[in-house]
């Protein structure tokens, strides 16, 4: 075994390094001459709850900085877990950040508590060979005016985040040319989003937004959007935009969105097809309204290739008797399965479950998942779909467990 210790390949030494914790790294530099300052070198520094726990704040904010003063080499990524119970006022991140900007940093995570964000230094715009950036619980304030973009960003996701001016976010992305993965999470001081990246490929949008415009999509092909404020049908017109400027492969709409872009685009025009859909999620739909379940139905209609249907409903207030046309002679002929939670027995949900399975041809499985229901209303509503007749000879209707 002394001999392993003295006589390991630098490469080998490398790689168990990568793959222990940063304290027990450390201690490797006692095993032999070669091992020394072996940790110090580690292209990879993780810092998680592990780390902070058998150290005060102020006391584990000089390791790191000690750490990155006598590190040897670049540091392709760095993660910085903040636990909750501390205290930010040592910090020093600012130095931290300059340092990496210097040392080809291309994996760059801070995580931190949103109750108390912290300010994230001016110096992450100078990490010029950053591919994947992850902030939560920051502070974000406007570029330098000589900035251009981060040119190898691939992957950004900010959670919790706040945007001290509303042209903050905007000037961020404005000049990532290869950013294929944007989410966006529950940030603050910014209304109105503007996605103009010619090659992201997943979008997701979750949070107080009052506007939404799209400019160059091209190879879209996931997107997943959730507001937390009320919108505009005048706001949101992007069904044409979505479906004819990319080949848009998955969908995922809350029930508010979800009305909007109905009537904002596949309502005003006959031409409105996702040729490459196979999937559509739809959360929080309150069939029993006016008009709803309608525009549902527009919108299966308008995705003739879609493979996986998840849709959740949630009770709504019936404001009348809504009239529905159900096109029988239309077929889904490659769904495969479909997800329905929150069944209660409505009309309306049955009504869309009886005409699921007339005309999906090659419908393999329909899972339901009920809400609060008694024993026998479940069982009255199992008796009413269980008679209803199937278009695919292997359509299964299965209940999930609550």
């Amino acid at each position: 075994m002394k001999d392993f210790f003295e006589n390991a390949p630098d490469l080998v030494i490398d790689k168990i390094l990568e793959n222990l914790p940063i304290r027990m790294a450390a201690q490797t530099s006692v095993l032999s001459k070669q091992w020394r300052r072996a940790w110090l070198s580690l292209k990879i520094l993780f810092f998680d709850s592990d780390f902070w726990k058998h150290s005060d704040w102020q006391k584990c904010s000089r390791i790191i900085s000690n750490i990155l003063l006598y590190h040897d080499g670049l540091v392709h990524k760095f993660d910085l877990r903040i636990p909750f119970d501390t205290s930010k006022d040592c910090m020093s991140h600012s130095q931290w950040i300059s340092f990496l900007s210097k040392n080809g940093v291309r994996d760059l995570f801070i995580g931190n508590n949103p109750s108390s964000r912290i300010d994230i230094s001016s110096y992450i715009f100078q990490c010029k060979k950053i591919v994947r950036l992850m902030l939560i619980g920051c502070n974000l304030n406007s570029p330098p005016t000589d900035f251009s973009g981060f040119p190898n960003l691939r992957s950004l996701i900010l959670l919790d985040v706040h945007f001290n001016k509303p042209n903050v976010f905007h000037s961020l992305i404005e000049n990532c040319k290869v950013l294929e993965t944007l989410h966006l999470f529950s940030w603050f001081g910014m209304d109105h989003v503007v996605v103009d990246l010619p090659r992201l490929q997943t979008l997701e949008l979750f949070g107080d937004f009052e506007s939404l415009a799209f400019r160059n999509i091209r190879c879209l092909k996931s997107i997943s959007l959730h507001s937390l404020k009320s919108l505009t049908v005048e706001t949101f017109d992007a069904a044409n935009l979505l479906a004819n400027s990319c080949q848009l492969q998955s969908i995922t709409f809350d029930g508010q969105l979800f009305k909007l872009f109905v009537a904002g685009g596949i309502k005003r025009s006959s031409s409105v097809t996702f040729k490459h859909l196979n999937e559509l999620c739809l959360s929080n739909l309150r069939l029993s309204e006016f008009g709803v379940l309608r525009d549902l139905l527009s919108m299966i209609e308008c995705c003739p290739y879609i493979m996986k249907l998840d849709i959740s409903v949630t009770v709504g207030v019936n404001v009348g008797q809504d009239i529905v046309e159900f096109n029988y002679n239309y077929k889904l002929d490659h769904l495969r399965e479909v997800i329905i939670k929150g069944i209660t027995g409505s009309s309306a949900e049955l009504k869309l479950v009886e005409y699921l399975l007339a005309i999906s041809t090659v419908l393999e499985n329909l899972f339901l998942k009920s809400g609060e229901l008694g024993i026998e209303s479940k069982l009255k509503m199992s008796s009413a779909l269980m008679g209803f007749p199937r278009a695919s000879p292997k359509a299964r209707l299965s209940f999930l467990e609550n």
